[in-house]
């Protein structure tokens, strides 16, 4: 599994990154881990099998939640203490049914889908956005070189200026498994053995994910929610990272830091 470490370890909890669909931990790489470390926090950013520089990219349709939830184990027995789950888009819905079973010390969910599951979010773009539904699914089966990543780039981020900037990173996206979006789809009702404090993040003009999922798993988790003005899906790289990372990190002193 491919791990990247950041600061240095200190009486405040750790950090563990969790990356979404189509990518790796090299998402958090450019902007937040640096700025995480400046500001005394440290953890890590891993890569889900299949992803990133992980081994086994080819076999991506044979890995299912259960093996993702096996990654993120290993990533939280990484630290001595449990660490705070921070996880954008199908790492933030990962990082959530991990919670419901095992003990982490909070949750950050990034524009994430809730438990209610990726139906909801399928649909979204399908009717607001059904030529970036088409080239997400062609992402998925044939990979970033049989797609038109302007469409994707342009979903991702909040204005055409940044997609350009961008470029260079979007040729590193990368087919997803089929199977988890399968077995993501339906919703998972469950209670978790234990509420955590938890902050769900998500902006305006999120193309891929509705609002009232990051209300809703607000008020499942008992925690808070707040939506970012001028905000797109891809918080960690787009212009307003630095207004998502103070949120994080303001939240994350509130909480943990006394």
């Amino acid at each position: 599994m491919e791990v990247i470490r950041f600061g240095v370890a200190n009486q405040r909890p750790p950090l563990l990154f969790i990356h979404g669909s189509y990518c790796g931990a090299w998402v958090w790489e450019k902007f937040f881990l640096p700025a995480f470390a400046q500001a005394n926090w440290h953890g890590a950013a891993i890569s889900l099998r299949g992803h990133g520089k992980g081994e086994n990219t080819d076999r991506i349709n044979s890995y299912g939640i259960a093996d993702y939830l096996q990654d993120i184990d290993a990533g939280v027995k990484l630290f001595d203490q449990p660490p705070v789950l921070i996880g954008h888009s199908l790492g933030g819905y990962l990082a959530q049914k991990y919670a419901l079973e095992n003990t982490v010390k909070g949750l950050v969910l990034l524009a994430a889908p809730s438990l209610l599951g990726l139906n909801g979010s399928m649909q979204h773009i399908a009717l607001n956005r059904p030529l970036l539904a088409l080239q997400l699914g062609m992402l998925m089966t044939l990979g970033p070189a049989h797609v038109d990543l302007r469409v994707i780039g342009e979903a991702l981020f909040s204005n055409a200026k940044t997609a350009r900037q961008m470029e260079d990173i979007l040729p590193f996206l990368q087919r997803e498994s089929a199977r988890v979006s399968l077995e993501a789809s339906w919703p998972d009702f469950r209670q978790p053995k234990a509420y955590v404090p938890t902050l769900a993040l998500g902006g305006d003009e999120d193309a891929l994910v509705p609002e009232f999922e990051f209300r809703y798993e607000a008020q499942f988790w008992k925690g808070k929610s707040k939506i970012l003005p001028a905000v797109a899906h891809a918080v960690m790289l787009d212009d307003s990272w630095p207004d998502v990372a103070r949120e994080i990190m303001g939240w994350l002193a509130n909480n943990f830091v006394g």
